[in-house]
């Protein structure tokens, strides 16, 4: 009987130790799913403060021959509650990336603050467009990195350029 109980003892301990250990495996596991759930949630928080809109006249944007390459004049609106990182915006005319030779924020300013518009003006060497063409802008930006996340936000529409 003494034999019978001392391994009886000695699975019970045993027992008791592995499901000790993989009580701290599964907490940790669910420390883990925690911090990823409040990580996603803080970016869609993010995401859904960071905002963007076409401003100006979408049936007159204005399309400059004068030079080598054609230029294109766009006006963007903070929409959001974030303050928009201009350097990180991105433009795409006909699905093909622009390049943005000048950024001016109005009212001036260095920051793209909510309810601030911006003029960008872009261009790319391959452009032949003509008075009255319609083309297709999407706009993506990014909004500055606050409580360690950073929102984003796309805008597209077709508009028509005007020499």
């Amino acid at each position: 009987m003494a034999d019978g109980g001392a391994s009886t003892m000695i699975m019970l301990v045993a027992t008791l130790l592995i499901s000790g250990a993989a009580s701290a495996v599964l907490i940790d596991s669910w420390g883990d799913v925690v911090k990823t759930s409040n990580t996603n949630s803080k970016n869609e928080r993010a995401n859904s403060e960071t905002g963007i809109s076409f401003s100006g006249d979408l049936g007159d944007v204005e399309l400059d021959t004068s030079g080598t390459n054609q230029n294109i004049t766009l006006y963007f609106q903070n929409t959001g509650i974030r303050i928009l990182n201009a350097t990180a915006t991105s433009i795409f005319v006909d699905g093909n990336p622009a390049t943005i030779l000048s950024k001016t924020i109005y009212p001036k300013s260095k920051i793209w603050a909510p309810n601030y518009v911006i003029e960008l003006v872009i261009s790319d060497s391959s452009w032949a467009y003509s008075d009255a063409d319609l083309v297709k802008i999407t706009a993506v930006v990014k909004s500055t990195v606050s409580g360690g996340v950073s929102g984003t936000d796309t805008v597209s529409q077709e508009v028509r350029l005007s020499v």
